[in-house]
């Protein structure tokens, strides 16, 4: 096997998130580092991207790296269902995967 045999598949959400009862932004942060840690134990790369300083909303990007396509849809499959399974409410979600292979370099 050679480089060129090589094939990654990359896939990003980009969520933006609610919690319209959330009083403080300690609440926020609490939630928001629960879900961080469970997309994180389930080997996803998490960053909150958008301010930090906003009480009621977050924007969060979770990326995930896989050899085939079809699994890494289901890696961010299992993203999005952990993110619709907090108390968050999910108001907009950006799903991109890109393919990579050494050929594609030219």
């Amino acid at each position: 096997m050679v480089l060129e045999d090589i094939r990654v598949y990359t896939g990003t959400l980009v969520l933006d998130l609610t919690q319209p009862y959330a009083a403080s932004l300690k609440e926020r942060r609490k939630a928001l580092h629960s879900l961080k840690d469970r997309l994180m134990d389930k080997d996803f790369a998490v960053a909150q991207v958008g301010p930090a300083d906003m009480r009621q909303r977050a924007f969060v990007a979770v990326t995930a790296v896989a050899g085939n396509a079809s699994l890494l849809d289901e890696r961010l499959d299992l993203a999005e269902r952990l993110a619709f399974a907090t108390e968050f409410e999910v108001r907009i979600l950006s799903r991109d995967t890109v393919g990579w292979s050494d050929s594609s370099l030219g």
